[in-house]
């Protein structure tokens, strides 16, 4: 994907017609169609009146055109899994470029809740049925009567 892509794709998510962001980014609708389409690279002035426009930053844009990975976390496959991370990580930081800062806000705060139940919930497990050794055996099963 090119920075043209995220452009429009933003545009779309988002709902606004390319002449109207085109008119508020400050320059005509077939610039930025050439932009979006990749027969034109924007200069960071363009690129930061596009973002502008449609009240976006810059880095959500690139964020579409190569995502990054987050420190500290790796895309690693959980018990259940049976793909890497990285595709939902790519859709998760695309809808959340397409949120409004309230609606960021939101995102943020019901993940720290979900943190912190998810906590509570392994807390509350830990407590009900303590860790066992590895060397725990269950005990043998008596013989059947004949």
């Amino acid at each position: 994907m090119h920075i043209g892509s995220a452009i429009r794709q933003t545009r779309e998510q988002l709902g606004l017609k390319l002449e109207a962001v085109a008119m508020e980014a400050g320059f005509d609708a077939g610039n930025l169609s050439r932009i979006e389409t990749g027969k034109q690279k924007p200069s960071i002035t363009r690129l930061e009146s596009i973002a502008r426009a449609m009240k976006v930053r810059v880095a959500d844009l690139y964020a579409l055109v190569e995502p990054l990975p987050i420190p500290g976390m790796t895309p690693s496959l959980r018990e259940g899994d049976i793909a890497p991370y990285h595709d939902d990580l790519q859709t998760l930081r695309r809808s959340y470029s397409a949120l409004d800062p309230r609606r960021r806000k939101l995102v943020y705060e019901f993940v720290k809740l979900l943190n912190r139940m998810q906590k509570e919930e392994s807390a509350a497990h830990e407590e009900q049925a303590p860790h066992l050794g590895t060397d725990f055996q269950p005990a043998a099963r008596p013989p059947r009567a004949k």
